[in-house]
């Protein structure tokens, strides 16, 4: 039976959309059922709709909320104080940290790629992504031209390695744990990972041995 609660419209929303986003990550948007949300939001159905309008409103709003959420956090990353080299390596870190805190978001992207990213298009995904990319693209830039980073070095085939090798670990994370024979979502071995994905980077971008700088700096 639903217990009664009072009414708080923004209280109302946030558990909507909280408990939308559990649903869609497990079973998408055409598994989903408005009734199964209303119910874990411990909300009448009725008001779901007088939110958001429609099922395939909600689940946009959740596509906008956990990329918001993870926007800020790289935002936040790529403001640091510090040097080109540990900015990204920074970035790095914060990319394993938020897909391991936020698995919804991994299965949430992954659902919107096997529907060929239908809702996405509709969605300004762009304008929270774009502060993002032109953060990297500058810090790649100033790399480059304080000696930091190699010259030649791609900036956006850097950013989409950078995605796609943290989002993988996690996208793949049941299938090649059972090939490695690891549980990939162990802190030893996720740390372990991000310490190798930051090496194969530096290693890639930078003009000197930054390992070797690295450590006289210590």
């Amino acid at each position: 039976m639903q217990r009664k609660r009072i009414k708080d419209s923004k209280k109302s929303k946030e558990d909507i959309l909280k408990a939308a986003e559990q649903e869609f990550s497990d079973k998408g948007l055409y598994g989903t059922r408005v009734d199964e949300i209303a119910k874990k939001a411990n909300i009448n159905k009725r008001m779901i709709y007088e939110y958001f309008g429609s099922k395939e409103n909600l689940y946009k709003s959740v596509l906008v909320e956990v990329y918001s959420r993870l926007s800020q956090m790289e935002i936040k990353s790529l403001a640091n104080e510090g040097t080109c080299t540990q900015k990204i390596r920074n970035i790095i870190q914060t990319y394993f940290e938020f897909l391991r805190d936020n698995p919804s978001f991994v299965s949430m992207v992954l659902w919107e790629n096997l529907n060929k990213a239908r809702y996405f298009n509709e969605l300004n995904i762009k304008a929270i992504k774009d502060p993002t990319i032109d953060f990297l693209r500058r810090i790649i830039a100033e790399g480059k031209q304080n000696g930091s980073f190699r010259s030649e070095i791609d900036a956006d085939q850097i950013i989409f390695s950078l995605l796609t090798y943290t989002f993988s670990y996690y996208s793949n994370r049941y299938t090649m744990s059972k090939l490695m024979q690891k549980k990939l979502d162990d802190e030893k071995n996720i740390q372990k990972r991000i310490d190798n994905v930051v090496d194969m980077f530096l290693k890639y971008m930078c003009s000197y041995d930054y390992t070797a700088k690295a450590h006289s700096t210590e």
